[in-house]
């Protein structure tokens, strides 16, 4: 048997277990049952979000001064979306960096620049080489604000930051479970059950577990699967005081495969989109477990006070083989191999305080509050360049050329850690009944240390140092209410990014010199929101402007030195519409443009800054529930993602992809109350595009054929 049979095997005997768990809650529908089982659901499910906690308290989209797309629940389950990957890339102005073809390692791109950070249910954790293998099984909704978000992230990039929101233990009984069969051997299963633990529904429970095997459509990335299970209990310990704690695991085991190689003049291969040329022994097994424990205690007229740890494990193990650049024959001689044992650890805290307060007639709110994070980090590496002998020919792909070799650790060591935190605060005013004012600001410590242990088999243990003290990230809006539906706003936010780069010392002109200031990311947006239909449709639109300064150049008197001098910024508009056109027709659609370049820079002035950022994308999804005098209980949905061209360039080398459009579909039929079918189809009209440029040796890969799911679920 391969090596993920045994797992393979487990998944397809729990699908059926569902599959007769379905048939059996089916044929129990005329049976007497306790009452608790036919509690609905209290909140209709929706595209619209009512409330987001990005900003702590729960703060409606409306009054939100910067641009914010939430995907819900059942938004996810409509497209049928299980991984983040798949999530982003049907969020507004948001695209998604792959750096290998199973889509275990991914940058959220948004206005030019790239995830550093995210948030699980307001707590800052760390995106890192670790990958971003997140399952959405365990969330009900993504929070996606596009721009600097320094004041409750700390340090990070100016473009973007998300916040997955967990799924809550509920008091009223609920019961779901759903079985998937899909393209390339793509089998899965989910359960997920919740409700009260005690009679008085004062502790409540919540268990939710997936299993999934796939192959894929690339040659040799086959044989994968992931396990996933959550677990989190609530107790109300007054009428006025919860306490939630919880866990998380989950387990990948995979192929690591980093694309496909150019031509050396970076012109793309002309070969089918299942081309591969790993080995039969590249491998590759992700482990993440996440524990969680919350206190929020509610105060009068809707303040509160929340208390949040977190802590999260991830460990990688790979061995895997990379291509080199094709000569003029199509012969790419003598491989690469590497491996590498990485394990992180991030705990993670956060403490705030809200309340209102009344004043001059008006009522206003005061937040403020601490974070801290710290992250620590581990790998162990080796590599063998250009060592294992043989030819492979780009025109026959997945050679098994090379035999594995023997890897041997120990030979590079290095470990991380960093402390991030910080307090903040923020005051929103009511000046008049329909303008409000919103002031905050937030003071960061920032302290990274990279050690290396091992270096190329010697002992070294040297250690590189930066940190920043007392950093202040301002942060202002102006909020007017136009009508009771329609609000405008002007923001001005600022993050900022320490930098490993040090300027000349005059008085020790042969030390390493003194660290630089840190970068900073300020952004001025002004933007309208619509709350329609009684909050039904939520529609949005902004103008940005990013400019990020402080950056690292060359100086151009000292070579071995840098100058606080680079500056790039970022310009672009975004619009974004959100809810229901009518009672049985849901929309999701966005516009962006971007453009963003150099201004000042030794080699780049004038030139694009992130390249993979397209100027233009669009994402449509709309699901419509036909009437039933036409035909009861049938579904449709439809929608595309539009990307317009983009580039790598290394020195005159430039890889360019043309723009794409994909075209996604489903339909559905309940064929009762409680048990619903339905098809997905992705890439409707098989578009055959590429979804990531990079290198001449690596990291361009194909997007995905057409393929489809079929899923039957159950809710009760």
């Amino acid at each position: 048997m391969g090596k993920l049979k045994p797992l393979a095997w487990a998944t397809q005997m729990i699908m059926g277990t569902n599959l007769l768990l379905i048939q059996h809650l089916h044929a129990q529908e005329d049976v007497q049952r306790l009452p608790v089982i036919q509690v609905q659901a209290e909140q209709e499910p929706s595209y619209v979000a009512k409330q987001i906690t990005l900003a702590k308290s729960n703060t409606s989209l409306k009054d939100t001064p910067q641009s914010v797309s939430v995907v819900t629940r059942q938004r996810l389950d409509d497209q049928n979306i299980n991984t983040l990957e798949d999530a982003m890339k049907n969020v507004t102005g948001v695209t998604v960096q792959r750096f290998d073809s199973a889509g275990t390692y991914s940058i959220f791109n948004a206005r030019g620049y790239g995830s550093d950070t995210y948030q699980m249910d307001g707590t800052t954790l760390r995106t890192d080489s670790n990958g971003s293998y997140i399952d959405l099984a365990v969330y009900d909704q993504i929070e996606v604000l596009r721009g600097a978000a320094g004041l409750f992230s700390g340090a990070g990039e100016p473009g973007v930051t998300f916040n997955m929101v967990r799924k809550k233990a509920l008091a009223t009984p609920s019961l779901e479970t759903k079985v998937s069969v899909g393209s390339w051997n793509n089998y899965r299963t989910d359960l997920d059950v919740t409700g009260a633990l005690s009679e008085d529904g004062k502790v409540r429970g919540r268990f939710v577990t997936a299993l999934q095997s796939f192959d894929t459509y690339i040659n040799g990335l086959d044989d994968n699967s992931k396990a996933l299970a959550y677990g989190t209990m609530e107790f109300d310990i007054t009428d006025t005081a919860t306490v939630s704690l919880g866990a998380t695991y989950q387990y990948i085991d995979t192929v690591l495969s980093r694309g496909i190689p150019t031509w050396a003049n970076g012109k793309l291969l002309n070969v089918s989109r299942s081309t591969s040329f790993i080995q039969d022994w590249n491998n590759q097994q992700l482990e993440s477990k996440s524990f969680f424990g919350e206190f929020k205690q509610a105060l009068n007229h809707d303040g509160e006070v929340k208390a949040t740890v977190r802590y999260v494990t991830r460990k990688n193990d790979a061995q895997y083989s990379d291509p080199v650049v094709p000569n003029a024959n199509g012969d790419m001689i003598n491989f690469n191999a590497l491996a590498f044992k990485r394990e992180d650890k991030d705990l993670s805290a956060d403490l705030y305080l809200s309340t209102p307060f009344s004043l001059f007639g008006q009522t206003h709110n005061f937040l403020i509050g601490a974070d801290y994070l710290k992250g620590q980090g581990e790998t162990d590496y080796t590599s063998y360049r250009n060592t294992l002998s043989g030819v492979v020919n780009v025109y026959h792909d997945n050679q098994y050329a090379f035999g594995k070799p023997d890897f041997i650790y120990g030979i590079n060591v290095s470990k991380s850690e960093l402390e991030n935190y910080g307090i903040y605060s923020q005051l929103r005013l009511k000046l008049l009944d329909d303008v409000s004012l919103i002031t905050g600001g937030r003071i960061s410590w920032w302290d990274n240390t990279s050690t290396a242990l091992v270096s190329d088999g010697v002992i070294k243990n040297t250690q590189t140092n930066y940190k920043e003290s007392a950093e202040l990230t301002p942060y202002a809006s102006l909020l007017w209410d136009i009508t009771p539906q329609i609000s405008a706003y002007t923001s001005y936010s600022q993050i900022f990014k320490p930098q490993n780069s040090y300027r000349f010392d005059s008085n020790n002109p042969n030390g390493v010199g003194i660290q630089l200031d840190p970068r900073t990311g300020s952004q001025i947006e002004l933007g309208m929101k619509a709350g329609l239909f009684n909050d039904q449709l939520n529609l949005s639109t902004a103008i940005f402007q990013i400019d990020d300064k402080n950056r690292a150049m060359d100086d151009p008197l000292n070579d071995r030195y840098s100058i606080a001098s680079g500056k790039v910024r970022s310009r672009g508009f975004e619009v974004d519409a959100v809810g229901k056109l009518s009672q049985d027709w849901d929309l999701s659609a966005g516009y962006a443009y971007n453009d963003n370049k150099y201004l000042k820079d030794n080699k780049n002035e004038g030139k694009t800054f992130s390249t993979f950022t397209p100027r233009h994308s669009f994402n449509l999804w709309t699901h419509y529930k036909l009437p039933d005098t036409l035909i009861s209980g049938l579904d449709i949905g439809t929608g595309l993602r539009y990307v317009s061209k983009f580039y790598s360039q290394s020195g005159q080398v430039r890889i360019e992809s043309d723009g794409y459009t994909v075209v996604d579909a489903s339909i559905g039929y309940k064929i009762n109350p409680n048990i619903k079918a339905s098809l997905n189809v992705y890439n409707l009209f098989d578009e055959s595009y590429w979804e990531k440029v990079s290198g001449t040796s690596r990291q361009n890969f194909f997007g995905a054929p057409r393929n489809f799911m079929l899923t039957l679920r159950a809710k009760y």
